[in-house]
């Protein structure tokens, strides 16, 4: 059975112990009389068991009376609306024609239920409705469970599969071409053309073995399993190391690099990972600044954090592409695909599971920022930190 499936048997088998419940407070409630404490007692009772099956549901669920009046609602679903609806009409308690209609629809499949997938608002809702009916007694349950970040990564999903097939199917098809080539005119051409094939063979090699590495690499630091080891580390010598592999590629472009860290700052992380930070941010910089530009890399202080900056005058990042910037395979500038798209999903990674964080800042036209924040080796978030991840 699938989690999904079981999830529904069990809010299922809750709502029946509510129905039960909520028709023993009813007889009870007839019943009462001022004087009685017996049934006072056990109406107490009732109430008690009805609110610990409310609050065992995660799913929203409202219970309506004959006349669509919400006679129960659970905090799930008060947290949902942001209020209390019981005692509203429904209509007015959703203030969603669809919900509506789905209530209406479970009328006429009395006792099997509806179920619809549901904009509300920003959300995306599975809806299910149930009616319910013993003798005169008529009920309808309505459960609304918040599936936006299913959608989501369910979008994400096919997004991944889609560039991963694209990644791979570029580079698969130019060694296909290129092998074909070869064997066409081994016995004719001359080796320096050849070997020329041979070596565009093996930079699309590469390509594919970097992107599988760096699949690997993203899924074991997005699991945990990926060891970080937080140390004090000078942040000055931790910018230089990431620099300097990127010296011979900045230099080739005619592009200047400048380093404003002061000597005294010093940041709890794992010097190998957040080079490797660094070193992405600081790549996308030089690849995408034009030639003879200006690349510049500074830091400052707050009472708990060290915020790095590596900011360029290249093209910029449009509006609608800066909050995907970090999302794995994304490119803004499709025309331009290169590298594996994998750099800043990891860059996001690494320093997430150091404690900090990591945004960007752009004008399109104007350049770029990327910011990283780490704690500082001294300070009290240091220790949370470091007691987190021993955790």
């Amino acid at each position: 059975m699938s989690t999904e499936a079981a999830l529904l048997v069990c809010a299922v088998v809750l709502v029946i112990a509510l129905v039960l419940v909520y028709g023993r407070m009813r007889r009870l409630e007839r019943q009462l009389s001022s004087g009685d404490q017996r049934l006072r007692a056990e109406l107490g009772r009732a109430y008690w068991q009805r609110d610990g099956v409310l609050k065992a549901i995660d799913d929203a669920l409202l219970v309506l009376d004959a006349d669509r009046r919400v006679l129960v609602a659970n905090p799930a679903a008060q947290a949902l609306l942001g209020t209390n609806a019981e005692g509203q009409p429904l209509i007015q308690a959703v203030n969603n024609p669809k919900i509506e209609e789905l209530v209406e629809a479970a009328q006429l499949v009395r006792g099997e239920g509806v179920e619809r997938r549901i904009e509300f608002g920003q959300r995306i809702l599975n809806a299910r409705a149930v009616a319910l009916q013993n003798g005169a007694n008529q009920l309808e349950v309505l459960f609304l469970r918040d599936v936006t970040e299913i959608q989501r990564l369910e979008r994400a999903r096919r997004e991944m599969v889609a560039n991963i097939s694209h990644e791979l199917s570029t580079p698969i098809t130019a060694m296909g071409l290129l092998a074909d080539t070869l064997l066409e005119i081994a016995g004719r051409e001359k080796p320096k053309r050849l070997r020329k094939m041979a070596a565009d063979i093996k930079r699309e090699v590469d390509t594919m073995a970097q992107l599988v590495q760096e699949m690997r690499d993203l899924a074991l630091i997005e699991s945990g399993q990926m060891p970080i080891r937080l140390t004090a580390t000078p942040l000055a010598e931790a910018v230089q190391a990431s620099v300097e592999p990127l010296r011979t590629l900045a230099e080739s472009k005619e592009q200047t690099i400048t380093i404003s860290v002061p000597g005294e700052i010093s940041v709890l992380a794992d010097a190998f990972q957040i080079e490797r930070a660094l070193r992405n941010i600081i790549h996308n910089a030089v690849k995408y600044t034009p030639e003879r530009g200006l690349i510049e890399i500074s830091a400052e202080t707050t009472d708990d954090e060290a915020i790095i900056a590596v900011r360029d005058n290249g093209p910029g990042i449009a509006p609608e592409d800066l909050p995907r910037v970090f999302e794995r395979f994304y490119q803004a500038d499709r025309a331009r695909r290169s590298g594996t798209g994998l750099g800043l999903a990891i860059v996001r990674h690494i320093v997430l599971a150091h404690g900090g964080r990591v945004w960007a800042e752009s004008v399109e036209g104007q350049g770029a920022t990327f910011y990283v924040a780490l704690a500082l080796a001294d300070s009290p978030n240091a220790h949370k930190t470091e007691a987190g991840r021993a955790e």
